[in-house]
C-alpha cells in the first residue's frame, strides 16, 4: 500500500477535510472537488487513507459523517480528468482501485457509527462508497444514488456489489448494479438503503446530527452515553457471527459490570 500511496499522492485536484470536533463525539469528513462533482482524484484517495488512520486512532468519537462539499454531489466516483492524466495502464488502474477498496473496507471496520449525506448524486464509485456506511440521509431536492458502473464498461471495483448484497440481497443487488438503477430518496427508504429523508439539501446535515445525537446523549436523562459502549456495539455489529469469546472481550473493554 505504501508504494501505491507514493504513486498517487498529490496527483490530481480536490481535497478531503477532517473536522474531529465538528460536534461533541461526532467528526465530519468532507470530500471537496465540487467542479468535478466531488469525484475522487489520487490525491483525495491518499488524503482519505490518512484521515481513516486518524479515525481509527480516535478514542472519544462515537460517529463520523461523510459528505460532499461545495453544494455539489456527494461523490461521482473516480475523477476521470485525473484518471486520463495519471492512470495509463491496467496496473495503474488496479493499484488505484486497491487503494480505494482498502479505504472503504477500513471505513466499514471503524468502531464508529458512519453516516453519509447524499445531496446531489452518489454516482458510480460514489454509490459504492455509500454502501460502506451504516446510515444515510438523503435530500428529496437533489439526492440520488446511481449505479452507472456497467454503463461505463466496468464492474464493481471498490467492493460495492458485496456490500449491497448484504443490504438488499443478491437478486436486487444484481438488478441494481448490472441494470444501472437510479434510486431517489423514496426508493432508498422503501428498500432500506436510506434512513432519513429531508425535503431540502440544507436540512440534511442538521437532521443527521440530530439522528446521531441519540448515540451521544440519552434522550430521557440528558446524560452522556458511554462512547465505549456504543463503540462496543458497533464492533459486535461488524462481527455478527455469534463468537462468544469475541463478544466477552468487547464487553470487558467497555468496563463490563463495573458500569452497571
Amino acid at each position: 500500500m505504501d508504494t501505491i500511496i507514493k504513486q498517487f499522492e498529490n496527483k490530481g485536484q480536490g481535497t478531503v477535510r477532517l473536522d474531529l470536533k465538528y460536534q461533541p463525539s461526532i467528526a465530519l469528513v468532507t470530500l471537496e472537488n465540487p467542479t468535478r462533482h466531488n469525484a475522487l482524484s489520487g490525491k483525495m484517495m491518499v488524503e482519505l487513507h490518512s484521515i481513516i488512520t486518524l479515525l481509527e486512532k480516535s478514542q472519544d468519537l462515537v460517529a463520523v459523517i461523510f459528505r460532499g462539499g461545495g453544494g455539489s454531489s456527494f461523490c461521482a466516483g473516480l475523477d476521470l480528468k485525473f484518471a486520463r492524466q495519471y492512470v495509463n495502464t491496467i496496473e495503474d488502474s488496479l493499484a488505484l482501485n486497491k487503494l480505494m477498496y482498502n479505504n472503504i473496507q477500513r471505513i466499514t471496520q471503524l468502531p464508529l457509527l458512519t453516516m453519509g449525506i447524499v445531496t446531489g448524486g452518489a454516482i458510480g464509485g460514489g454509490s459504492e462508497f455509500i454502501t460502506g456506511l451504516d446510515f444515510i440521509c438523503m435530500s428529496k431536492e437533489s439526492g440520488f444514488i446511481h449505479f452507472v458502473q456497467t454503463r461505463m464498461g466496468v464492474s464493481s471495483p471498490w467492493g460495492g456489489m458485496q456490500r449491497l448484497i448484504s443490504l438488499v440481497g443478491k437478486k436486487k443487488a444484481l438488478l441494481w448494479m448490472a441494470g444501472a438503477y437510479k434510486l431517489d430518496a423514496a426508493h432508498g427508504v422503501n428498500h432500506g438503503v436510506v434512513d432519513i429523508v429531508v425535503d431540502k439539501d440544507k436540512d440534511c446535515l442538521d437532521q443527521t446530527v440530530i439522528f446521531l445525537n441519540q448515540f451521544v446523549v440519552d434522550r430521557v436523562t440528558g446524560q452522556k452515553v458511554s462512547p465505549l459502549a456504543v463503540r462496543g456495539m458497533k464492533k459486535l455489529a461488524i462481527r455478527a457471527d455469534g463468537d462468544w469469546d469475541y463478544q466477552s472481550k468487547v464487553f470487558a473493554t467497555t468496563g463490563g459490570f463495573a458500569n452497571l
